[in-house]
């Protein structure tokens, strides 16, 4: 694979990491059963993935599979690190080749149940894959998170039948969080909103029991 958008970020530093798919298998996992997944992709320039940390807090470690994977990113941010959908297509074949990694290596993760979401740049992340792999991303899931991004996302129609979650930590982002929703809504999916105002643009950590409890509602 090439190198990772944390790798880019970093080699100036001499310590650019591989590129990797770290997975954590919950406290209470059985190896019997069909256990639902998690993959949070994180803000800025997505880390090294050598952590789920993000889906094992919100989750307690329990029930979950949860995954930390990379962004991948071709364009030139300028200083600006939002994903494009140009990264979209880029990192797609690079995410779909960790998801059937993942398959192979742990066989008993419910179809059915499997959510994806991202924090800020990790939710634009999600959009660009949504808009630019013609459908193949919004398949291989049940439900998607967005927190703080995502909001110039296109093919809304993909989310048909998905549940949808949209997370503001701002009072300037209520609306269009808000307004992401129904979107979802409107094209027949489920969208329901969380507002967590901490006055600045992340993933509030206070916000992780919320989004737990939906979490654990969506994969009923």
């Amino acid at each position: 694979m090439p190198p990772t958008y944390h790798a880019k970020k970093s080699a100036a530093m001499g310590n650019p990491a591989p590129p990797q798919m770290t997975i954590s298998l919950p406290k209470n996992y059985d190896p019997a059963k069909k256990h639902p997944l998690l993959i949070v992709l994180e803000d800025g320039d997505g880390g090294d993935a050598s952590n789920p940390a993000t889906a094992r807090a919100i989750t307690a470690d329990e029930d979950f599979i949860c995954i930390a994977v990379p962004l991948f990113k071709t364009t030139d941010d300028g200083g600006a690190n939002a994903m494009r959908d140009e990264d979209g297509r880029f990192m797609w074949p690079h995410f779909r080749a960790m998801l059937y990694r993942l398959d192979a290596l742990v066989p008993n993760i419910d179809p059915s149940r499997r959510v994806l979401g991202g924090a800020v740049n990790g939710s634009h992340a999600i959009a660009s894959m949504v808009d630019a792999t013609r459908g193949e991303l919004p398949e291989r899931f049940s439900a998607f998170f967005f927190v703080e991004g995502g909001a110039k996302m296109k093919r809304y129609d993909r989310l048909a039948g998905k549940k949808v979650l949209t997370v503001s930590s701002q009072k300037k982002s209520k609306l269009w969080i808000e307004e992401m929703s129904e979107v979802v809504n409107d094209v027949g999916g489920t969208g329901a909103t969380i507002h967590h105002d901490v006055g600045e643009r992340t993933f509030p950590e206070a916000a992780y029991p919320e989004v737990g409890k939906w979490l654990r509602d969506v994969v009923k």
